[in-house]
């Protein structure tokens, strides 16, 4: 299906409440039918992650592979994959994740159209809009996130509403009616009702900034059920539009934050090499000796840019105790390391806080009093459940 271009959000905007992942669809205009398809393509990939695409051919996630319109991927326990758009933006899909890639289109005017959506599992965004008019989308069986020049995160847990938290920019937020998005402008603007519902869906749109976050909950989730301009009950549904969704304040954890910051990005030529030794190394022609030339050619870029991942997690990792956050409690320590461990010295004293690193027999902890290194040798143990301290 193809993504809303209805009046209902704005052209930065995270809707929620929708139950069953579906993709919005929109009306088509002259310049969309004159759309040209573009690819995106892996740039990063680790553990185990396969790709179906759009024609039900399947292969494994890697770098250079290309990514059109309709293909999916899938993460395993352990797999993450980095894809980069032609725009510049790129996203980072989580382990236990399904994506799918609703458009990837640009039209005459150079203006382009990224969708995805995202079934389950959870995104890092980092949104690179070259034009104001640039449309970059993220779609959850509970959200639809768009963004112009920021990034962000969208969680969509099983049986859960979908979460979005802004890392940078804006992104604004509404209930959402899957069944107004099958609609054209003129269909919706042309009955009193359906137009007075959508103008209702506006008004509690909220916007949320940085380090802010927020999920439609409550009755306005009875929305997102409404498939059919038929079962719609205006008058109901207008009582389950309610207030605007709460927006709270978020920090990060220390594992989201370095998913954000150590998404792998490529220049642009480099792409293009990588998108060419892919396409080239899946020509039938080919005889086994290029073959060969090729993927040995594959594997030395695929060097590259793991040793570029790895310079930047490193990187990250180093300023956890260079630049270290101030907490003033273990509680906040908790949240942002999603861990707490109690090191137990010899001399009967003790250090709580959360191990960063322990390299050239130094233990270095951040607790609640700044960044402490431990002499390993002084150290009798460490107690990494909390209910034993």
């Amino acid at each position: 299906m193809k993504a809303s271009k209805l009046a209902i959000t704005t052209a930065l905007v995270a809707v929620l409440g929708l139950t069953v992942c579906k993709k919005p669809e929109a009306e088509v205009s002259e310049t969309s039918k004159k759309s040209n398809e573009l690819s995106a393509i892996v740039v990063f990939a680790v553990g185990e992650s396969s790709i179906k695409h759009a024609d039900n051919t399947e292969e494994k996630a890697q770098l250079g592979i290309s990514l059109k319109t309709g293909d999916n991927i899938v993460t395993g326990d352990n797999g993450k994959v980095d894809v980069q758009f032609p725009d510049g933006s790129s996203i980072r899909i989580s382990p236990k994740s399904v994506i799918d890639f609703s458009k990837l289109s640009q039209n005459n005017s150079g203006t382009t159209d990224t969708q995805i959506a995202l079934v389950s599992g959870k995104v890092f965004a980092k949104v690179n809009k070259a034009k104001k008019e640039d449309n970059f989308t993220v779609v959850t069986p509970t959200a639809i996130a768009g963004v112009r020049g920021t990034s962000f995160i969208v969680e969509s847990p099983e049986g859960k509403p979908s979460k979005v938290k802004v890392v940078d920019g804006a992104v604004a937020l509404a209930p959402r009616v899957p069944a107004l998005e099958k609609l054209s402008a003129d269909e919706i603007n042309a009955n009193a009702d359906l137009k007075k519902l959508q103008d209702s869906l506006s008004n509690v749109e909220v916007v949320l900034e940085k380090n802010q976050a927020s999920s439609v909950t409550g009755k306005a989730l009875e929305l997102s059920k409404i498939e059919s301009v038929e079962s719609l009950d205006v008058n109901k549904a207008l009582k389950s539009v309610g207030n605007k969704p709460a927006v709270e304040t978020v920090k990060l954890t220390k594992s989201e934050e370095q998913d954000i910051n150590t998404i792998v990005t490529v220049d642009k030529s480099t792409a293009e090499q990588i998108a060419k030794l892919s396409e080239t190394a899946q020509t039938d022609k080919l005889d086994e000796i290029k073959k060969q030339e090729l993927d040995k050619q594959r594997l030395a870029l695929e060097k590259e840019v793991e040793k570029k991942h790895e310079e930047d997690v490193k990187k990250f990792e180093s300023s956890l105790a260079s630049q270290p956050k101030e907490f003033k409690s273990k509680k906040d320590i908790m949240n942002y390391y999603e861990k707490l461990e109690k090191i137990v010295l010899v001399d009967g004293k003790s250090v709580i806080g959360a191990i960063i690193s322990q390299e050239n027999g130094v233990m270095v902890v951040h607790t609640e009093n700044g960044i402490k290194r431990i002499d390993v040798d002084s150290v009798e143990e460490v107690i990494y459940e909390k209910s034993k301290f």
